[in-house]
């Protein structure tokens, strides 16, 4: 850890040592009449690429700061007048300033409707209920992947396992075109990293969703917008990879996309082979009323090997310039077989040794799931008066074959008891149907109205059978089995109004949504039925103050459904005294959230937010009550959560082949409760920093990149996390004029990345030490061949964004 701030201190020490240069000047018209708000940019004179943009203020001046050596032009533009390009100039030691002094534009025809102007967007823009990453104007954006691109979005964090949380929060659902991601996280990571970044349009973040959005999820919406382009023909990719950590891993993945003037067909198949471990250390200690009641040292070593198909296929029809319809089918295959050995030390009160249990789980799991999308989009007029109809059907599956052995043995390795051998038999499946339709109608005087419906069904039916196993016959073990049956309908609608003004723009929304459950665990005849109904108020309000500052004010209720995992009452054994658990009586949470933000020119941005989350779902590991020294790892409703957080992104340009992205998330968290007997109101200042740097080696194509990643101690419900952090390199060369490339990338180089953490209740302290594969050399080949001009798929946003979020998630 100490070489991860030493790499930090020597960041800080280079960005604070570089010196300001600069670029200004003065628009005017051509009788030297000041011009406000006209878009000048300065662009790289070797290839044209943007270097930053800006707005004229109320004298017409304008000024670039901070701006490395070389040669550039400036271009300007404004309604009503004719574009204008500068003669270069260089910015070098001996000239580290220049100014432009005035720059006259002269008026454009008077007949408005002949004349195009394009104005050149920020990189990052703020809008009422959301802020975009503009990425085709990107200065680094040349030669990433999408993945790379979203590392670098303000708030946004991905850490060692491809979790990405936003602003400290995780949970964040990832959409691409509007549609819902619903594969792993690791599996989504690499599809990232394939989607080359000149592919997309902008990222939007929206830390509150309107309610036009599910109420589901606090965290927020991170949608990759694609772009589009409507010429004809065939295109596509090929990427392949080969890591090594401990374990090897490869990927491998095919994508097509064919359009002509009435027909776009699109697919894509991807397969990867993944081998990871995890090496768990416990140390357990009982008490009761305070005195020490026994002792458990517990060493856990598993290795599981995933083997992933991926593939996706559809198809968008043009019935005329007002109607499209289309189709997409997708289909998941996930197979693993666990391989896990656990040695406990069984110690007394006294903490003197009294035997071992030697615990072996050799099991095979098989999870797969197949969807289907029917969508219809009809545009009335040019104004923008739109429909958009979506019918969904998901289906997930999953067979588990589990063998648990333990063996009980003396302090001389003698065996004193019989071999307990448990196997289990599970099967489970979900099924999710919806039928969605959203209406937009734009309004006189920059006014516009949006509303819609949704109807969704689910229906979860897990069967749990286990057999002891220990003689030659198995016998049924009632006390362990479960059937659980669980059936949903969620119905919703909403109403959106917006308008904008000069300099202030606001957004009002409602949402409504009825929901209905019934739980059956048929092994025990326990019956639950639940109905309610919320409404979700939401409001944004956006205030250009001028053009080096904006404010935003958002508030918003949210709710989030536990999802079907962790209602299930499965029990799955990771050795005999430990076992995970689902919670078939969890609560929805709620949350009202509120956030203000500062924007100053356009690219650093700063956010306070505050929360407060009642019924707060959390994942407790506590001892099972009315058990002899078990453990179940579970999810429980605490009273409440409440945040206060403070995010800050800053993008530099060191020098003009050294860019960096910084990211500061500061937040305090305290959660309040009562669990297994144990009153809760515990709390940390916390905070995490995320360094993303860029640097050009030379012209023949090569880039490299350096990621620094540093989480301070957190307190997580009963769970006191310690810090943690880790530093990756990668080298990446491209050839064959940007169509292909090829990359190095080692993550987590002094291998600091482990989790250490102590939990504490009344009667039981654990700590613990996991270390997982998080250091790992990958080389990865991509290759896109065809018409790289091709459009994509047509954006659409299905039906079960939050039921698929909800069948993914642990």
């Amino acid at each position: 850890m100490s070489k991860i701030v030493f790499v930090l201190i020597i960041f800080c020490i280079g960005n604070a040592a570089l010196q300001a240069q600069t670029v200004s000047g003065q628009i005017v018209d051509e009788i030297g009449k000041n011009i406000e708000f006209a878009n000048v940019t300065l662009h790289r004179t070797a290839d044209s690429a943007l270097v930053k943009a800006a707005l004229s203020d109320e004298q017409g001046r304008f000024v670039f700061e901070k701006i490395a050596q070389g040669r550039f032009f400036v271009q300007v533009s404004q309604i009503g007048y004719e574009r204008l390009a500068t003669p270069s100039f260089v910015i070098s030691n001996e000239t580290p300033s220049v100014n432009l002094r005035t720059i006259a534009l002269v008026s454009a025809a008077q007949n408005l409707n002949e004349v195009t102007v394009r104005s050149t967007k920020p990189f990052i823009e703020r809008q009422l209920d959301k802020t975009i990453v503009n990425v085709e104007n990107s200065i680094v954006g040349a030669g990433s992947n999408a993945l790379e691109v979203l590392e670098r979005s303000p708030g946004v964090v991905v850490d060692q396992n491809d979790n990405i949380s936003l602003k400290g929060k995780q949970g964040v659902v990832v959409m691409i075109n509007g549609k819902p991601s619903v594969i792993a996280a690791q599996d989504l990571a690499n599809y990232l990293r394939g989607l080359p970044a000149n592919t997309l349009e902008k990222i939007e973040i929206i830390t509150n969703p309107s309610a036009k959005y599910d109420a589901a999820g606090n965290a927020g919406i991170l949608n990759l917008v694609m772009k589009k382009d409507q010429r004809y023909g065939t295109n596509g990719s090929v990427n392949l990879s080969y890591g090594q950590g401990v374990y090897a891993k490869t990927a491998e993945g095919i994508t097509l996309n064919h359009r002509n003037k009435n027909l776009n067909l699109f697919g894509s198949y991807n397969f990867s082979y993944r081998k990871v471990f995890s090496h768990l250390v416990l140390d357990r200690k009982f008490y009761k009323d305070d005195v020490l009641e026994g002792v458990f040292e517990q060493d856990n070593y598993i290795t599981i090997p995933f083997k992933n198909h991926n593939t996706r296929l559809g198809a968008d029809y043009t019935l005329s310039k007002k109607t499209v319809i289309g189709v997409v089918f997708s289909g998941l295959s996930n197979g693993f077989k666990p391989n896990g050995d656990t040695r406990t030390e069984v110690l007394n009160q006294d903490s003197q040794l009294i035997r071992y249990d030697l615990n072996s789980n050799r099991s095979k799991e098989n999870w797969f799931n197949y969807a289907a999308n029917a969508n219809l989009k009809h545009t009335f007029d040019s104004t923008g008066r739109e429909l958009n109809v979506d019918l969904d059907y998901a289906y997930y599956g999953n067979k588990t074959d589990q063998r648990f052995t333990t063996d009980f043995v003396d302090v001389k390795g003698n065996k004193i008891l019989p071999t307990y051998v448990l196997i289990g038999d599970i099967l489970g499946r979900l099924d999710i149907k919806s039928i969605k339709a959203d209406y937009v109608h734009p309004l006189k005087n920059k006014a516009k109205l949006e509303t819609g419906l949704k109807s969704s069904f689910v229906r979860a039916d897990n069967d749990l059978k286990y057999y002891d196993a220990s003689n030659e016959q198995p016998v049924f073990d009632a006390s362990q089995s479960n059937h659980f049956i669980y059936d949903e309908n969620i119905n919703a609608a909403y109403a959106n109004f917006a308008k904008e003004y000069k300099k202030i723009n606001f957004q009002l929304g409602l949402r409504v949504e009825q929901t209905h459950i019934k739980g059956n665990q048929l092994a025990t005849n326990a019956v639950f039925d639940s109905s309610y109904t919320r409404l979700f108020p939401s409001a944004f309000v956006n205030y250009k103050f001028s053009k080096k500052h904006e404010w935003g004010f958002s508030v918003s209720r949210r709710l989030d459904r536990p999802s079907y995992r962790q209602l299930n009452p499965f029990r799955f054994f990771i050795n005999n005294t430990t076992y995970s658990e689902g919670n078939p009586y969890l609560q929805p949470q709620f949350t009202y959230s509120f956030e203000v933000s500062h924007t100053y020119k356009q690219q650093i941005t700063t956010t306070l937010s505050y929360s407060r989350t009642t019924n707060n779902i959390t994942q407790v590991i506590m001892p099972v009550e009315g058990q002899d020294k078990i453990t179940v790892q579970t999810n429980r409703n605490l009273a409440e959560f409440e945040f206060w957080g403070v995010n800050i992104s800053a993008p530099i340009q060191v020098t003009k082949w050294w860019n960096s992205v910084n990211n500061l998330n500061t937040y305090y968290g305290v959660y309040r409760g009562n669990i297994a007997n144990t009153p809760l109101q515990n709390g940390n200042f916390n905070y995490n920093i995320n360094s993303n740097n860029s640097f050009v080696l030379g012209k023949k194509g090569y880039t490299a990149e350096m990621t620094v990643v540093y989480r301070a101690r957190e307190i997580y419900g009963f769970m006191d996390v310690m810090p943690t952090g880790q530093l990756s390199v990668g080298i990446q060369k491209s050839f064959w004029q940007r169509q292909g490339s090829l990359k190095l990338n080692v993550t987590d180089i002094f291998y600091t990345n482990n989790s250490r953490a102590t939990v504490t209740f009344r009667d039981y302290v654990e700590k613990f030490e996991a270390n997982r594969e998080t250091r790992v050399a990958t080389l990865a080949f991509s290759y896109r061949f065809g018409n790289t001009k091709v459009a994509a798929s047509r954006r659409r946003s299905s039906g079960v964004e939050e039921e698929k979020q909800r069948a993914g998630n642990g």
